[in-house]
């Protein structure tokens, strides 16, 4: 049982956070790979859609389906067959599209990789301590599909859906920096954090009770180290308060160890 409790993927110990994190990143693919069995026209002239078209195999749709790969290509997007067309006669009709089972299978373990690593990413940084974190992801989820948006305008949809790939890939790299403790040897105390006060002087605080919230306050920003050192301090200062800032030591020292790899 201890042994799952220090386990990043055990779903018990996930924050709220990480719930959230995990269902936008598997809407996202479960959209994009889902065949649609019907398609609609919409007449130029009077605006009203036409009678649905309905599809009963992957290969009668006329366009792409699959993300990151297409696992669907209409004849259009595959090399040309020779086919011999005699000037003036009907274009012949388009063949049928190509099925790809492998890249199937492929968009399957690629979107299986990244969840676990936004998963792993989350559950082993400090980061999801951060109510103001949360907030911040909520707040970029149209801010993404806006910027996606002025791409495709700009650059065309081919570059946005690298794009798309781009931001939806990148807790691989985070993950592999975390588990390879690159980020531990960053100084993050020359970054400032966002939406938070510089931290006041020690001596700036009157009571053990402000010294103490603001230790609390640190913890649950994460920034555990300088959160142990103001406990320590306040107890020092403050005798009185050294058993109660003990326990508060305690528990982040045991946040600290469940969050190492």
């Amino acid at each position: 049982m201890a042994k799952a409790s220090v386990n990043p993927f055990y779903p018990t110990r996930w924050t709220a956070l990480t719930w959230l994190a995990v269902l936008l990143w598997a809407w996202h693919p479960f959209t994009l790979n889902f065949p649609p069995s019907e398609s609609y026209a919409v007449d130029s002239v009077t605006g009203e859609l036409s009678q649905p078209t309905r599809y009963h195999s992957l290969s009668e749709l006329p366009f792409p389906v699959g993300w990151p790969l297409y696992y669907v290509k209409p004849s259009y997007l595959t090399p040309p067959a020779v086919v011999s067309w005699i000037a003036g006669a009907p274009i012949p009709p388009p063949g049928p599209s190509s099925v790809h089972p492998f890249a199937m299978v492929t968009n399957l373990l690629l979107v299986v990789i990244a969840i676990t690593s936004l998963v792993y990413f989350l559950q082993r940084t400090t980061f999801r301590f951060t109510l103001l974190l949360l907030f911040a992801v909520v707040s970029a989820v149209p801010l993404y599909f806006a910027l996606g948006r002025f791409i495709t305008m700009f650059a065309g949809y081919e570059a946005a859906r690298w794009y798309s790939i781009a931001v939806y890939f990148s807790p691989i790299p985070a993950a592999l920096a975390i588990k390879f403790s690159i980020f531990q040897r960053v100084n993050w105390a020359c970054f400032p954090k966002i939406g938070t006060r510089c931290q006041q002087s020690f001596d700036s605080y009157a009571n053990a009770d402000d010294a103490i919230a603001a230790a609390s306050r640190l913890e649950m920003r994460g920034d555990w180290i300088a959160s142990i050192d103001l406990y320590r301090r306040a107890a020092e200062r403050w005798p009185q308060h050294a058993t109660y800032t003990q326990n508060c030591i305690d528990r982040v020292s045991q946040k600290q160890s469940l969050a190492k790899p």
